[in-house]
């Protein structure tokens, strides 16, 4: 079963969120992932730092970032994703990146949600995903 992780539940092990604890079992796996979500969680990091967080938990989040990063499988862009994206678009209520994300997860799954877990803090690409037929965890 293809295991696809938006930005949120990232950054929450990488933060250490109470969210986090909901995610650990799925730390083990393979983490997939649309090619944008690093850019996504740097921007994360990088707007805690500038809020006050200590230089040297900015500097482990980072370096998990890329330790994790090196393990994931990225979906990329491509003319499929922008397809998908568009239609996402014009069938839900989601902002770009998201529907970028639930389209990954969507070729991901080779367009069988059926059988993939999606995984995300966002309420809104949640209820989206769940009405694509993903297995919501």
């Amino acid at each position: 079963m293809v295991i696809y992780w938006d930005t949120s539940p990232i950054i929450a092990l990488l933060v250490g969120e109470p969210a986090a604890a909901r995610y650990r079992r799925f730390e083990k796996r393979r983490i997939v992932t649309w090619w944008g979500t690093s850019l996504e969680c740097i921007s994360a990091i990088a707007r805690r730092q500038r809020e006050g967080e200590a230089a040297e938990i900015v500097g482990e989040c980072y370096r998990r970032l890329e330790e994790m990063r090196a393990g994931w499988q990225e979906v990329h862009a491509s003319e499929s994703l922008h397809r998908t994206a568009a239609r996402l678009l014009k069938t839900h209520p989601l902002r770009a990146a998201d529907a970028l994300q639930l389209g990954a997860a969507l070729l991901a799954s080779n367009f069988e949600a059926h059988s993939a877990r999606f995984l995300t803090e966002d309420a809104r690409l949640k209820q989206a995903a769940e009405k694509e037929g993903f297995v919501i965890d």
